[in-house]
């Protein structure tokens, strides 16, 4: 009897471990999906911002234009659209929507914009429909955890 008891413990401990490994290999999916969602979402933001004040963001002179702190005629702060309003700080440009949703932008890599920031990632997450509970309780450092395990694995490309 004793024998048949820590056989089932020893059952149920390796059911919890496969439990574990599926949630975190699902954690590491929607991590990576969001990481997917919040670049092309800043980057279309991007667009947009260049699009209203006619400028390219894929010309080096237009996003310069565009970012530099010296051209008085695009403002560090304003509305976007409808939805969205943009603020520019540091080397960053915050973009806000009505819905509460917010998607930090780093400029130091145009085109693409893809540098993800773990801070600015958990805000998005936390901030986006879809995310916001698979995020519930996890800090900024739980998180660049996460993503480093998917730059390691290659899972997601390392934009600096």
């Amino acid at each position: 009897m004793k024998l048949q008891t820590l056989g089932k413990q020893a059952e149920m401990k390796n059911w919890l471990k496969d439990i574990f490994k599926t949630n975190k290999k699902l954690e590491l999916n929607i991590i990576k999906q969001a990481i997917f969602d919040y670049r092309n979402e800043g980057k279309n933001l991007m667009i947009e911002l260049g699009n209203k004040y006619e400028l390219s963001i894929s010309i080096s002179e237009d996003y310069e234009n565009l970012v530099s702190r010296t051209n008085e005629d695009i403002p560090r702060k304003g509305k976007l659209s409808e939805s969205w309003n943009y603020v520019f700080h540091g080397c960053e440009c915050g973009f806000h929507n009505k819905a509460g949703q917010s998607i930090e932008v780093v400029l130091t890599n145009a085109p693409e914009f893809g540098h993800v920031d773990a801070w600015f990632l958990l805000s998005y997450m936390k901030s986006t429909d879809k995310y916001k509970n698979e995020v519930n309780g996890m800090n900024w450092q739980e998180l660049q955890k996460i993503i480093n395990k998917l730059y390691e694995n290659g899972e997601v490309e390392n934009i600096e």
